[in-house]
């Protein structure tokens, strides 16, 4: 891998009346893994709305795979990360970034704002279809106020289930939802071209290392 390391991404379903119990058991889990070689740092999303389909979203980023796949050798971490699989479904991979956008001042950078993401699934040989839609649409909503910034993932496997995980931050949730629906920041080309399944969720950070 890269200097600039690599991101792993899990994406969660399970009902609402069990966020609060796997975001307890996400600390622990973190907190146990967290000190190892090649860590640098994890924010765990929880939706705002329950009706979205994903309930926790997991960004960790680690100097490569293999320093994870070293730290998951701690018999009290594995043993932690099994107890939530009754319940929910984790869509797991690893991701390098594929594009960025950053604000050119619109957003304040004030308080912890809000983060949105949009989950993709697609197939494979799409994705290089695919990523001019996704760059208009990003490029437009990036000159909108509150914008923050915006990075698009690859998944690194062909086989992970989200493709494509694009994950922005705002301003606020107003800010976000003017801009979506302002016809300023509109194109002619969809930002979910009807091979591509679109998961989009407002989400704001419940927990870090």
């Amino acid at each position: 891998m890269t200097d600039d390391g690599i991101t792993l991404i899990d994406a969660w379903e399970l009902p609402e009346d069990r966020i609060d119990e796997s975001i307890a058991r996400w600390r622990e889990r973190v907190g146990l893994i967290h000190t190892a070689p090649g860590f640098r740092d994890a924010r765990l999303h929880r939706r705002l709305h329950p009706e979205s389909r994903l309930g926790l979203v997991n960004v960790a980023h680690w100097d490569s795979i293999q320093a994870r796949d070293e730290a998951l050798t701690n018999p009290d971490f594995t043993a932690s990360a099994a107890t939530a699989a009754g319940y929910a479904t984790v869509h797991g991979g690893w991701y390098q970034v594929a594009a960025e956008f950053r604000t050119a001042g619109n957003g304040s950078d004030e308080g912890p704002g809000i983060t949105f993401v949009n989950a993709f699934e697609l197939p494979v040989e799409r994705i290089d279809e695919f990523l001019p839609h996704w760059l208009g649409r990003a490029e437009l909503m990036s000159k909108a106020p509150g914008f923050r910034d915006d990075r698009l993932h690859r998944a690194v496997d062909p086989d992970t289930p989200f493709q494509l995980v694009s994950i922005a931050h705002w301003d606020s949730p107003e800010a976000w939802r003017t801009a979506d629906n302002d016809p300023r920041f509109q194109q002619p080309l969809s930002a979910s071209p009807d091979f591509a399944i679109a998961n989009p969720s407002l989400f704001r950070v419940v927990a870090g290392f």
